[in-house]
């Protein structure tokens, strides 16, 4: 039995490739990941630029986290939806009418989002805390439990994580 946790960046890392499998989720949100954001997309180099990218990361990341409290399954779609919702735009224009139109979709109601905020945060917090803790740096990056191993991935494109772990179990 594997247990793989990925840990992500919501919109810079597109997941298709871990949709048919059974991964834990867990977002990375910092001052690095809001820079590359903001230089892959040619906003200006400048500090506003750098805190709406951190600011908007960091509102998905925790409606993400919250949505996933219904289940992995909702976060995913939320993910893929968010995804091909923001294709054509930024980041920066995402809003709770955006999130709005994504959890109609879903199924779901914005009823639960002032109750589990404060919950939402501390997982965030939680997923950092770990990020750093394996001393990961760039994301994508996993962690691969194994019964008798734990492998460390990082900087590994996501098609050929799913390559390296279709082919551990095979001989798991």
């Amino acid at each position: 039995m594997l247990e793989i946790h990925l840990y992500f960046t919501p919109v810079l890392n597109h997941l298709e490739a871990c949709d048919g499998h059974d991964w834990y989720l867990h977002p990375v949100v910092n001052l690095n990941v809001a820079k590359t954001y903001r230089d892959q997309t040619n906003f200006p180099k400048t500090v506003e630029y750098l805190n709406a990218s951190y600011d908007r990361l960091e509102k998905i990341a925790l409606d993400y986290l919250t949505i996933n409290l219904h289940g992995r399954k909702y976060g995913r779609q939320f993910l893929f939806l968010l995804q091909e919702k923001l294709e054509h735009s930024t980041i920066l224009n995402y809003n709770n009418l955006i999130r709005q139109h994504i959890l109609v979709e879903l199924g779901l109601t914005t009823a639960e989002f002032k109750i589990f905020r404060t919950y939402s945060k501390q997982r965030l917090t939680e997923c950092l805390r770990e990020f750093y803790k394996h001393r990961f740096t760039e994301t994508p990056a996993s962690i691969i439990l194994t019964a008798t191993e734990e492998l460390q991935i990082a900087s590994c494109q996501l098609s050929e994580l799913t390559e390296f772990i279709q082919e551990i179990e095979k001989t798991a």
